[in-house]
C-alpha cells in the first residue's frame, strides 16, 4: 500500500478517536466559545451619591434614630451574596421553576423535566436536541395552584424542517399529563431559537423565539421568528396586542433568550444575543422594533428602539435574566446571566427604568443560563456542559443565591 495512504488512515483513526474522546468540544470551549475577555471593569454610568454634609445640625439622637430607620435606602452595590448548591451532575439545565409548595422544577434540554433531589418526573415526546434546540421554557400559570398547568417550550422536527412550540401540560403528582399544543410551528434551526416563555403581570403569556438563522424573518412582522409574543394561557390572542389578530408583541429581535419586568416601572425588559458581540438588554414596547438585521445596538435611527445596555467589546451571550424586587434598595437591579461572557452582570436601573450602573458577578462558575428570582434569592443554572463550555466537577448545577444587605 501506499506510504502516504497509511499515513492519512493512521491520522483519520486519531482525530476519530479524538472527537469520541471529547477532545473536539474541549478544544472548542477552549478557543472559539472561550469567554472574549479577562475581567471585565463596567464602568458606573452615572455620578455616586454626594457625601453628607458633616456640619449638619444636631438632632435629638431619638429623633436621629427614628428617622433613619425610616430612610434607610441601600445601594446594590452593598449588597453581599451566599452561594449554596442546589443540585449538581445536570446535563444543560435551561429554565428553573420554583413551585409554591417548595419543590423546584428544571428544563434539561435533552428533553427531560426534573424535580430537584428526585429522579425525572417526564421525557417529553418529540424533543429533537440538536444545536441550540432542545427542551427550553418552562413556567407555571398564573392560577397554578388551582389548574396544575406547567407550560414547555421545545424543538420538534417535521419532515426534515426544525420548529418550536410551547404546550400546556398538567402536573399530576410528579409528573405530566395531558400535553395540548398552546402555538406551534414557530420557525427553528439549529441555532437562534429563542425559547424562554413567563407569565407578566397581565396575566399574558410572553415568548421569545430567535431568527431561526434566517435574519429577515425578524423584520417581517407575519413571522413569528426574531419576535417577543404574546398570548392569552389558552393561546388565543389579545384584543390589544399591537398588530391585529397577530401574537406578535415586538419584533426585529435575533434570539431573545430573557424577560423581565421591572418591579416598579412594570416595564418588560429582554435579552437579545448579537452578532459576535453587540448582545443587547432591551426596554419592550408593544410594536417596537428592535432594528435586527437593519441596526445593531441602536446606532441612533430613530424609527429602531435603543437598547438600555449593549456590549460591544466583548461577547456577552445574555440568556435568562431576573430582577432583585427589594423596596429598600435606591435602584432595581436586573441580573443578566452570560454564556460566552461566563458571568452574571448586574444593570442597576433607576425607577424609570434608566441606567445607573452595571458591575460583574459570579465569574467562577463558568456558562451561566438563566437568572430566576424567587422569595428573596437569585437561582441560577450553569450550562459547561452544552459542547461549548470547560465542564467542572459535578457540573452542570443548579446554584440558590441569597442577597444580603449590611448589617447595621
Amino acid at each position: 500500500m501506499n506510504r502516504k495512504w497509511i499515513i492519512l488512515i493512521i491520522l483519520s483513526a486519531f482525530l476519530l478517536i479524538f472527537w469520541q474522546m471529547g477532545g473536539i468540544d474541549y478544544l472548542l470551549a477552549r478557543t472559539v466559545f472561550a469567554p472574549d475577555h479577562d475581567s471585565i471593569v463596567l464602568e458606573e454610568e452615572a455620578a455616586t451619591e454626594e457625601e453628607e454634609q458633616e456640619d449638619e445640625p444636631e438632632v435629638e439622637e431619638e429623633q436621629v434614630e427614628a428617622s433613619e430607620e425610616e430612610a434607610i435606602i441601600y445601594s446594590a452595590q452593598d449588597l453581599t451574596y451566599e452561594v449554596e448548591v442546589l443540585g449538581e451532575g445536570l446535563e444543560i439545565p435551561w429554565e428553573i421553576l420554583p413551585l409554591p409548595d417548595g419543590r423546584v422544577l428544571v428544563t434539561e434540554r435533552p428533553g427531560r423535566v426534573l424535580i430537584l433531589h428526585k429522579e425525572e418526573i417526564y421525557n417529553v415526546q418529540g424533543v429533537e436536541h440538536t444545536g441550540e434546540g432542545g427542551l427550553l421554557g418552562l413556567e407555571k400559570s398564573p392560577d397554578f395552584e388551582t389548574n396544575g398547568h406547567i407550560f414547555l417550550y421545545y424543538t420538534y422536527s417535521e419532515g426534515n424542517q426544525l420548529l418550536n412550540r410551547v404546550s400546556r401540560f398538567t402536573l399530576e403528582e410528579d409528573t405530566l399529563v395531558d400535553e395540548t399544543y398552546i402555538l406551534d410551528r414557530i420557525p427553528g434551526s439549529r441555532f437562534h431559537n429563542g425559547g424562554r416563555i413567563k407569565f407578566g403581570p397581565d396575566g399574558k403569556l410572553y415568548v421569545t423565539t430567535g431568527d431561526a438563522q434566517v435574519p429577515n424573518l425578524s423584520q417581517d412582522v407575519d413571522s413569528l421568528a426574531g419576535k417577543i409574543l404574546r398570548l392569552n394561557p389558552d393561546g388565543s390572542i389579545p384584543d390589544d396586542n399591537p398588530f391585529e389578530r397577530s401574537p406578535v408583541y415586538a419584533y426585529g429581535l435575533r434570539n431573545p433568550q430573557g424577560l423581565a419586568w421591572h418591579p416598579i416601572s412594570g416595564a418588560l425588559y429582554a435579552s437579545d444575543h448579537g452578532p459576535s458581540s453587540q448582545d443587547e438588554v432591551n426596554r419592550i414596547i408593544p410594536g417596537g422594533n428592535y432594528g435586527w438585521p437593519i441596526v445593531t445596538c441602536g446606532d441612533g435611527e430613530s424609527q429602531y428602539e435603543d437598547p438600555v445596555a449593549c456590549y460591544w467589546e466583548f461577547t456577552m451571550a445574555p440568556s435568562g435574566i431576573g430582577f432583585l424586587p427589594w423596596d429598600n434598595l435606591g435602584e432595581s437591579p436586573l441580573y443578566v446571566g452570560g454564556l460566552r461572557g461566563s458571568m452574571v452582570i448586574r444593570i442597576d436601573l433607576d425607577p424609570e427604568g434608566n441606567l445607573i450602573r452595571q458591575d460583574q458577578l459570579f465569574d467562577d462558575y463558568g456558562r451561566i443560563r438563566t437568572v430566576v428570582y424567587h422569595e428573596g434569592s437569585l437561582y441560577i443554572a450553569t450550562n459547561n456542559r452544552d459542547g461549548r463550555g470547560v465542564v467542572r466537577e459535578n457540573d452542570d448545577k443548579i446554584l440558590k443565591i441569597t442577597p444580603a444587605l449590611p448589617v447595621e
